[in-house]
């Protein structure tokens, strides 16, 4: 049980600048439109400062408020009261947050014990996916990483081919300049000489 806990309590959190730039639009937009769904019962996790963290479910909501604001051209008001009541209503999500910090008592009468194993479970299985799919962000980021420095080493490789390239065909002008240059001097020797 306690590592649900931890791992609810680890869930990656977005600050309201990340948030406005993945939908596109402005920080103050982000405030008008997240206090409008706040109105309407939504409620969004607070850090020590009181500011707004907005987590993936949050993210897809403000997307879904974007997208009927915008595309299906609904108002906003409507819009929040929408995707407010369509996501889960402000006292089970502060309910939510309460049992986080606070774990309930196994102990209660109401509990019987193929419930909390049940529960008991499901907490694992979810902990255990919450690992895998920790694993698969971690490989892909690697793999990611990796990537990112063959194409720095290939772009590096050919700008060093380009310069070099550059410089032979600087060369070469060069050396053809002075052929020429060689050649001209020579035809105007050429030319004095046979006059005498």
């Amino acid at each position: 049980m306690g590592e649900v806990i931890e791992l609810l309590a680890r869930e990656r959190t977005y600050s309201g600048r990340d948030v406005a730039g993945l939908l596109g639009i402005g920080a103050s937009t982000l405030r008008k439109w997240s206090m409008l769904l706040e109105q309407h019962g939504y409620w969004f996790l607070r850090d020590s400062q009181n500011r707004r963290e907005y987590r993936q479910v949050d993210i897809t909501c403000l997307q879904r408020f974007y997208s009927l604001t915008k595309d299906q051209l609904i108002p906003q008001d409507e819009a929040a009261r929408m995707v407010a009541t369509q996501s889960s209503p402000e006292p089970a999500r502060k309910e939510t947050a309460v049992a986080v910090a606070f774990p309930p008592v196994t102990s209660h009468p109401a509990l019987n014990h193929t419930a909390i194993e049940e529960i008991d479970e499901k907490l694992h299985a979810l902990a255990s996916h919450v690992q895998q799919q920790d694993a698969a962000y971690l490989a892909l980021l690697a793999r990611v990483e990796k990537q990112e420095t063959y194409i720095t080493n290939n772009l590096k490789e050919r700008d060093r081919r380009l310069t070099k390239a550059m410089n032979d065909i600087m060369d070469a002008k060069i050396e053809l300049a002075k052929i020429r240059d060689a050649e001209r001097k020579t035809s105007i020797w050429q030319k004095l000489f046979r006059i005498r």
